[in-house]
């Protein structure tokens, strides 16, 4: 069972790319997820079936890519979210620095508040307005108080799951742009949105590299998710005036944290290149999901 890479949260969208991209590189990887089903599958929230994942596979990087990213749910049920994203990467981080590996924790972008599009850096002060953020936010400081050599990448991640009954963002948006009819999208909620093939790479080069500490890795762009949606319907051949203007405000539910841009200077100085703009990365979920049309 032993393997040099531990890849948790392995069917998710980032776990699914992960496992690609060390495909590529000829990384044997070990995948872990509570449905796995060509890896290994138990409850991540098990601290022993965690120890016992450490001692058998003996990994040299570790990379934790599970989490409950629905923060309706997370709102509801606090207590069950916090077991896998704070508990969880607290426990990896700690497991990580006793068995001498190298830990990387995803973590989130949900972090900033305010009226105007800006790129944050890494220290940048947070508001934390949701369950969702306070949990994510306690994780970072948990994992590199626990494995100092640890990092922590703050991103955001669009690209095609293929679950059905919970699509990604991206899906969700070419189902409405294909469906023909007006839809909203936000002018004043803004990401640097990256796409998961792209960002799995970067991950693997940081790791590489030994960057440590909290990271920003995403688009170089930060856009808002009308441009974002109106970028991708362009790169796809949709028509691009389906998507119509709307407020973040109209949204019910759970409170969101809306100026989520990311400055990545720092990342890309680390790599070495320029991570990608926004038409690039919907340009790279165009050619993506021609890719998979054609092998279907």
């Amino acid at each position: 069972m032993s393997s040099p890479l531990v890849v948790l949260g392995s069917t998710g969208l980032l776990g699914q790319a992960l496992r690609r991209e060390a495909r590529h590189r000829r990384v044997p990887a070990l995948a872990v997820a509570r449905g796995e089903t060509c890896g290994l599958a138990f409850d991540l929230t098990d601290e022993q079936a965690l120890k016992t994942l450490f001692e058998r596979a003996r990994p040299e990087l570790v990379i934790n890519a599970a989490a409950n990213t629905r923060l309706d749910d997370v709102e509801r049920r606090p207590g069950d979210a916090y077991l896998v994203n704070t508990r969880l990467p607290a426990l990896l981080a700690r497991l990580c620095s006793q068995h001498g590996a190298k830990f990387v924790h995803v973590s989130t972008d949900h972090y900033f508040t305010g009226r105007e599009n800006q790129r944050h850096h890494e220290h940048a002060p947070v508001t934390l307005v949701n369950e969702y953020a306070r949990g994510k936010y306690a994780a970072e400081s948990l994992v590199l108080a626990s494995c100092p050599g640890a990092l922590v990448v703050r991103t955001n991640l669009v690209g095609w799951r293929g679950w059905a009954a919970q699509p990604t963002f991206a899906e969700w948006v070419v189902e409405q742009l294909r469906g023909g009819q007006p839809f909203p999208a936000f002018t004043d909620m803004w990401t640097s949105s990256i796409d998961a093939d792209t960002l799995a790479a970067a991950v693997f080069d940081l790791a590489d590299h030994g960057a440590s500490g909290v990271l920003n890795v995403a688009s170089r762009t930060s856009a808002s998710k009308l441009e974002f949606i109106r970028s991708l319907a362009h790169s796809l051949g949709l028509d691009a005036t389906l998507a119509q203007p709307s407020s973040v405000s109209t949204l019910a539910g759970t409170p969101r944290a809306n100026t989520l841009g990311l400055d990545v200077g720092r990342a890309e100085a680390l790599l070495g290149r320029t991570l990608p703009s926004l038409e690039q990365v919907t340009q790279a979920l165009s050619a993506q999901l021609q890719e998979t049309a054609h092998a279907a």
